[in-house]
């Protein structure tokens, strides 16, 4: 049984506390106080200044804590991703909480503004891909007034409500770890997925948001042949990012796609006006009955280029809309790769001369459109990126399935939905030629899998133009590729009202359905003939 006494450790720069005359050792003591109040039990947040006797083996200790605690606290500043041992307190931190299966136990507390926080694409940084994904607390305009200041107050009330949510959550899940070892291993059925779902062809690691990464600092055959252990693995993740869609084009751009998107979305709402009221109208009677939040994962590859993506761009601006004036907490996301051919993942591989059987092999971009903190006025203008030219590449499905998991299932909501909406199987010639055939079929079949065994998230695959059922279940819905037009609306509004046969039911045209590749214990010497879209059919050695 896990420990169960709940236990911070405050990861900070000794020399950023200093120079604030303790501020952060003071906002250590508030933050006990407060959860001690809000919870009725002591709240020890172990900092190295006060809980490492004179004479101990600092390291030593500090090791031991983290290995012990339950919530990691950084303190971030530019000098935080200075700090070699912040470092490795983050990332022994971020192995237990892997361990735990639990991606929530990280609470930072944005400081000072840090570049690599800030802009990704000119200081990629791989915590500080890790730290934006998580829900942190911004005490950067909160950095100088009074500790006793009712906003102050506030803020740590704040984070320790977070805190004590987060506990109760802990409590739970370690129950129900320590029931289940007591009982015969059972599948956990999916809350209202569209039926069960096949069994995997290859193990399912027990958490498989923990992916292996071959090559981190250096190349490394050790670590390579570590990584191969498992079922699915990264060569590097140097250079993927997730990124806003105003990084992505100029402002005069964004008001040019913007302005042509909304053109699209007049014409549908005026021709889908009874339609639009009449989804308007169940959406808001489900709001009105349950707390909700909903993610919908946008396939951005190549191969939803014209018509499929224009729709899609224009619906999910108008269904995002309507849901958020309902009161329905929603996400929007996309995913695809930065380049064609590999990225600098590939170059970096080149140049590392070329060890067999790397793993994932491109640079990822997952796209937030529209997160669960932006109003839907905020993020309206982002929908429009989906149209850009050049936008669209390739497509790994199975890390995208579990970066917005990653991300809904932070949620404090009485129901938690995922819709992908998806036109083919995932498809990256990079990484397929120097892999086998069925690498990211498997790994994305898997991650779903693992997802509806979990049972706190209801998953649900919607193949545009093609049936998906091979990696989302025996009657997964699907749209009409030549007109997603308000199908798409009518079927949110089903899944939203759990009209589970009706969503089971919803076919709009007849589909090809996914052909799963073969295995194969290497890539074979013929190239495959494509199914995506690319620029050419060659990739340079």
């Amino acid at each position: 049984m896990q420990n169960r006494d709940p236990l911070a450790f405050l990861s900070y720069v000794r020399d950023d506390d200093a120079h604030d005359l303790g501020r952060i050792s003071d906002l250590r003591t508030r933050l006990e106080g407060e959860v001690r109040i809000q919870t009725g039990r002591p709240f020890p947040i172990f900092q190295d200044r006060n809980d490492i006797v004179w004479g101990e083996r600092w390291r030593e200790r500090i090791k031991e804590a983290i290995d012990s605690i339950s919530f990691l606290i950084p303190i971030i500043t530019p000098s935080y991703f200075r700090s070699h041992m912040c470092r490795e307190e983050f990332e022994a931190f971020l192995l237990r909480e892997r361990s735990l299966g639990l991606p929530r136990l990280i609470l930072p507390i944005y400081y000072v503004s840090a570049d690599e926080i800030d802009d990704a694409v000119k200081h990629p940084d791989d915590m500080a891909a890790v730290l934006r994904e998580r829900n942190w607390s911004d005490w950067r305009e909160l950095r100088f007034p009074p500790l006793d200041r009712p906003i102050i107050r506030e803020q740590i009330a704040t984070l320790a409500k977070t805190i004590k949510e987060t506990m109760v959550e802990l409590r739970a899940e370690l129950d129900a770890a320590d029931q289940s070892k007591l009982q015969p291993a059972q599948a956990v059925p999916s809350p209202a997925p569209p039926a069960e779902v096949a069994a995997p062809q290859l193990v399912i690691v027990a958490n498989p948001i923990a992916i292996p990464v071959a090559r981190v600092e250096k190349a490394s055959a050790s670590a390579l042949k570590r990584a191969q252990k498992q079922p699915y693995y990264v060569y590097t993740t140097k250079f993927d990012e997730v990124i806003s869609p105003r990084q992505l084009m100029s402002s005069d751009e964004s008001l040019r796609l913007h302005q042509a998107l909304l053109k699209t979305i007049r014409t549908q709402t005026l021709r889908f006006k009874d339609a639009i009221e009449n989804g308007t109208a169940q959406i808001a009677d489900v709001a009105n009955e349950q707390d909700i939040s909903i993610s919908i994962l946008i396939d951005n590859s190549g191969s939803m280029r014209g018509k499929k993506i224009g729709d899609t761009a224009a619906w999910t601006s108008i269904a995002s809309s309507i849901m958020s004036s309902a009161g329905v907490s929603n996400e929007i996301l996309g995913f695809t790769t930065k380049a064609w051919k590999g990225g600098q993942s590939r170059e970096m591989w080149l140049s590392d001369k070329k060890p067999e059987l790397p793993g994932r092999l491109n640079d990822l971009r997952h796209i937030v459109y529209k997160s669960f903190d932006e109003t839907f006025q905020e993020a309206d203008i982002n929908f429009s990126v989906m149209i850009r030219e050049g936008l669209l590449k390739e497509n790994i499905d199975g890390e995208a399935l579990l970066w917005a998991y990653s991300r809904l299932q932070r949620r404090h909501a009485e129901r938690k939905i995922l819709v992908v909406l998806s036109d083919g199987a995932p498809v990256d010639d990079s990484t397929l030629f120097v892999n086998t055939d069925a690498f990211l079929h498997d790994h994305l079949k898997s991650s779903a899998v693992w997802i509806r065994s979990l049972g706190e998230v209801e998953l649900y695959g919607v193949g545009i133009g093609h049936n998906v059922d091979i990696y989302y279940g025996q009657s997964s819905p699907t749209l009409d590729d030549e007109q997603i037009g308000p199908d798409l609306l009518n079927l949110l509004s089903l899944i939203l009202r759990r009209d589970t046969p009706a969503v089971r039911a919803f076919q709009r045209s007849v589909v090809r359905p996914i052909k799963p590749p073969a295995s194969h214990p290497s890539r074979p010497a013929k190239r495959r003939r494509r199914t995506k879209a690319s620029p050419n059919d060659t990739i340079p050695e």
